[in-house]
């Protein structure tokens, strides 16, 4: 077998009949027939059933199809990983973000990508947490992954070029109970407040035991701009790098505390060993790296 018999299949359980699978795959009806009929002999087994409405797949065509997802997905991958070898400014690139990385680099990255007046690039730009994007971009899903990965652990399946890295810090309205303490607030503090936050990368997760010790409620979501809607209608607390508010503190809809106990967060960008030399994927990296997060005093 090879991908044009699983292209055929595709098409004729798509629509129904040889003729109409021929028109998409622009062959003629008696070249697509032959070409089933040398299939279904090879593999010793029928793959539709013919009748007066068309033809119905057999368990054997169904199974082929879904079986064959993941290998057209991995050919994929490497034409899309060739086409980017080639050039800066051509192909499909994926990229894979966090939801910190999301709200503080784009969409300024992303302009600055395509910013080149012949540029071609088509950009794919998908938001997960930190164990979801390594999955995605081992198994060739995305081409690069940006998040709050730990700067200097090694890894086989990918290498790790650090971007930056900022103090953790609690969030809340301006009028906040712990906002009157400031300097004086205590981890008791912290964990009787009502908590709304993303989800913990894994290298912090030794560092937030202390949250499953929370005496209110806790909600877990990704999407900063519902965290500070919630943050400003309630009296939820948060927790992110002093980045991620910086434009709520400048118009004083938020204020900032320490953490009781000093937590860094950091940032990388992860990429698979055989595409850390692709010049798109060097450019990424530098763009990355020269942008600078804003700093709060």
């Amino acid at each position: 077998m090879d991908l044009a018999d699983i292209e055929m299949l595709e098409a004729i359980v798509a629509h129904g009949s040889i003729n109409k699978a021929s028109d998409v795959l622009h062959v003629t009806q008696p070249t697509l027939s032959k070409r089933l009929g040398r299939l279904e002999y090879k593999l010793g087994a029928p793959l539709f059933l013919r009748s007066t409405s068309g033809l119905t797949p057999t368990p054997h065509a169904l199974f082929i199809i879904k079986s064959s997802q993941p290998i057209k997905t991995k050919i994929q991958n490497i034409e899309r990983h060739i086409e980017l070898m080639n050039t800066l400014e051509r192909g499909e690139l994926s990229i894979g973000v966090g939801p910190i990385i999301e709200q503080l680099y784009f969409p300024d990255v992303l302009l600055e990508l395509t910013r080149s007046p012949t540029s071609r690039l088509n950009i794919s730009l998908r938001t997960e947490t930190a164990a979801e994007l390594k999955a995605l971009l081992v198994e060739g899903a995305v081409d690069v992954a940006v998040g709050p990965f730990e700067q200097n652990v090694p890894s086989d399946d990918y290498e790790v070029y650090p971007l930056a890295s900022q103090p953790l810090m609690i969030a809340a309205r301006l009028d906040h109970p712990l906002a009157v303490k400031m300097e004086d607030v205590s981890q008791e503090d912290v964990l009787r407040q009502a908590l709304i936050s993303p989800h913990m990368p894994e290298y912090m997760a030794e560092h937030f035991k202390l949250l499953s010790s929370l005496e209110s409620s806790r909600i877990i979501c990704d999407s900063y701009p519902v965290i500070k809607d919630v943050l400003k209608k309630s009296d939820y607390i948060s927790i992110g790098p002093s980045a991620v508010f910086s434009q709520e503190v400048q118009d004083k809809s938020l204020v900032l505390l320490p953490l009781p106990n000093s937590i860094n967060w950091s940032a990388a960008c992860i990429v698979r060993p055989e595409s850390a030399c692709l010049p798109v994927i060097q450019r990424i990296i530098d763009i990355f790296r020269n942008y600078q997060l804003p700093v709060i005093e």
